[in-house]
């Protein structure tokens, strides 16, 4: 009985030395991951910096010849050369608009996989705390506030250059829904059921609101492209 004791003793050892082990390569991997995101957000930043310098020298190049009021064959098909390449400079940066936008909803993706994997270091008949919920629920809830606050940026940018741009659409109920102040309080107090409903709800509304912001962007990048740059700030200004 007694070296089962001694043995048991041993096994618990073991186990807490593991547990501390991956708890401590865990929080590695997770700073690894947000220092990922980090370059990852710098780098998109740069490529949309060099994007917009190389449509504003299209502009003004373009802007150049078309002032030179020559109607030669070969100033009209420079012309025509830099527009096309101008538009696919635009392309790109509406592609790079996007990108950022996607690594700005993603921020939460890892919290949020590690509440729901089934390869969690609780057995998989067990549930996530309240406590593994509420870090992905917060961070959830942060990027759905960044969304709304981009696409109120993006809204004011088209009424003010044409209302008729987004006639057609409608943000969805979640936009017009301001948060309360005492939310996080109330995170506390939830059960683990409500918390693991909040959590669906903030997933689902943060999805529409992406979709919107995306159907927004592709709007101004087909009607008013020449804007994009005041997007991109727009972008800088809810990061």
């Amino acid at each position: 009985m007694e070296k089962v004791k001694q043995e048991l003793e041993v096994m618990k050892a073991k186990l807490s030395s593991t547990q501390l082990s991956l708890a401590e390569k865990e929080g590695h991997l997770t700073a690894l991951r947000a220092e990922r995101r980090k370059h990852l957000e710098e780098v998109l930043e740069m490529k949309q910096e060099a994007l917009l310098a190389a449509i504003s020298e299209k502009d003004a190049n373009i802007a150049l010849l078309e002032l030179s009021s020559s109607k030669k064959k070969k100033t009209q098909e420079e012309v025509a050369a830099l527009k096309r390449e101008k538009d696919s400079l635009v392309h790109q940066l509406k592609q790079q608009t996007q990108n950022r936008m996607k690594l700005m909803a993603d921020n939460y993706e890892d919290d949020h996989l590690k509440v729901s994997s089934p390869n969690s270091e609780q057995p998989n008949n067990h549930k996530p705390s309240p406590d593994q919920i509420l870090s992905p629920l917060l961070d959830l809830n942060q990027n759905r506030s960044k969304l709304k606050l981009y696409i109120s940026h993006l809204t004011s940018l088209c009424q003010e250059r044409d209302p008729i741009i987004l006639q057609d659409f409608a943000p969805p109920p979640a936009y017009h829904r301001s948060d309360s102040a005492s939310w996080h309080t109330q995170l506390h107090s939830m059960t683990q059921e409500q918390l693991e409903a909040e959590l669906a709800l903030c997933e689902r509304e943060g999805a529409e609101l992406q979709e919107y912001a995306n159907q927004v962007l592709q709007q101004i990048a087909d009607r008013c492209p020449d804007i994009l740059e005041q997007v991109v700030n727009a972008l800088e200004d809810s990061c």
